[in-house]
C-alpha cells in the first residue's frame, strides 16, 4: 500500500475553512434531501443504502438524489462518531444538533479560547475522518 499521501503538506487553516463550509453548507442541505430527522442521526448505526444510475425517469432521478443524500448524511455522521473526544462532541453539537458555540462550550466545560482551539482540531479530525470526499487543501 502506497503511504505517500501522509507527505503531502496540509494547509491547516484552509483545510479547516472547507471542513466548516462544507458542514455549515452543504450539511443542512443534505439533511434536508435526505429526509433524516436529528433523531435518526443521533444514532452512528445508519446504514448505506447502495444507489443506481437514473434512466430518465424525474421520479427515479429524485429517489437516486434522496438515497445519495442519505448515504452522504451516514457517512458524515460515521465521520464524526470515529472523531475523538471532545472533537466528537463539538461536531455533533454545532453541526448536527445545531446548537450555538456557547451551548457547546457549555457542555464541555472548556473556556472560550479553548473551546476554539479544540473546534479548529475538530474539523481538521473531520477531515481526515470524512472519506466521502478529500476535504483537505494541500501546499
Amino acid at each position: 500500500m502506497d503511504l505517500a499521501f501522509l507527505d503531502y503538506e496540509i494547509n491547516t487553516s484552509a483545510t479547516q475553512q472547507q471542513a466548516k463550509r462544507f458542514l455549515q453548507k452543504k450539511l443542512p442541505r443534505l439533511i434536508l434531501l435526505s429526509g433524516l430527522n436529528l433523531v435518526s442521526l443521533k444514532s452512528p448505526s445508519l446504514s448505506s443504502v447502495p444507489t443506481s444510475k437514473p434512466v430518465g425517469n424525474t421520479n427515479e432521478e429524485r429517489i437516486v438524489r434522496k438515497l445519495e443524500a442519505e448515504r452522504l448524511v451516514t457517512a458524515v455522521v460515521d465521520a464524526i462518531s470515529s472523531c475523538n473526544e471532545p472533537s466528537k462532541t463539538i461536531l455533533f453539537g454545532l453541526y448536527v444538533k445545531q446548537l450555538q458555540p456557547w451551548q457547546v462550550i457549555a457542555n464541555l466545560g472548556y473556556s472560550k479560547t479553548r473551546f476554539y482551539q479544540l473546534k479548529k482540531q475538530a474539523l481538521l479530525d473531520f477531515a481526515d475522518a470524512f472519506v466521502e470526499v478529500d476535504l483537505h487543501v494541500y501546499k
